[in-house]
């Protein structure tokens, strides 16, 4: 079964509010019942028809070590991406991908140097 719009929770909710069958709703939005009973016991608990926010995996670097990559890239524009995360230590004594690097780079909206390619010029 397709998931449902924003516009469409919205509707389905305003419908069984208004006294609605349940049965007829389903049909029309092609969920199932208890589809609309979760949908509508969430907005009497929270006010909205919104997907509730779901805990992910929990970061490796804290906001203090991702200021500290992003100072270390300022100041050692040409490191890359894996000296970079050498020299990082993360939570709990994990080490820190060169992808992690990037991507917390990346939400500052910064590059890093990408290591040379090819043969070396003298």
């Amino acid at each position: 079964m397709p998931r449902l719009t924003p516009e469409q929770r919205e509707k389905a909710v305003g419908r069984l509010s208004a006294g609605d069958d349940p049965e007829a709703v389903a049909v029309a939005f092609n969920v199932h019942l208890s589809t609309l009973y979760r949908l509508q016991q969430r907005f009497v608990n929270t006010g909205s028809t919104a997907d509730t926010q779901r805990s992910g995996r929990p970061r490796v670097t804290t906001q203090r070590q991702d200021r500290q990559i992003l100072r270390h890239h300022l100041r050692n524009r040409f490191h890359t991406a894996n000296e970079t995360a050498s020299n990082t230590v993360g939570n709990h004594q994990r080490l820190i991908s060169g992808q992690t690097i990037r991507r917390r780079l990346a939400e500052r909206d910064l590059q890093n140097c990408r290591p040379a390619r090819g043969p070396v010029l003298t």
